[in-house]
């Protein structure tokens, strides 16, 4: 049986960059979602919560990215309560909106979870 593994996604952007390094990481983030369309283990699921909800919302520059991967049948789940927070609910332009229960079920089903 293939194994499920889920990234949960915490900021807007990979790694912890300084802020003038905020594109470089929205840019380093972009690359980390193309290099998983080309793995042949998806990971059953990306959840975002606090500012990592910012990434599925319009403007966001890694829409294309998401996107593919929703199509490839990866799950993207963000958290309402912080979409809430930051007044982005009727900004999300990819993925579902979930409760934090919805986000904790999805991490305690998988076999393994990424932290980024």
């Amino acid at each position: 049986m293939e194994k499920s593994h889920v990234i949960l996604v915490r900021q807007e952007g990979l790694g912890a960059v300084d802020l003038r390094d905020h594109p470089f990481g929205l840019q380093m983030f972009d690359l980390l979602l193309h290099t998983l369309e080309s793995q042949p283990a998806k990971p059953k699921a990306i959840c975002f919560y606090t500012a990592g909800v910012k990434l599925v919302c319009k403007g966001s520059p890694v829409l294309s990215g998401l996107s593919l991967l929703e199509g490839m049948g990866v799950r993207l789940v963000a958290c309402k309560t912080c979409l809430n927070y930051y007044k982005l609910i009727e900004q999300v332009a990819v993925g579902e909106i979930g409760g934090m229960g919805e986000i904790v079920k999805i991490l305690a089903e998988a076999d393994k979870v990424i932290t980024v």
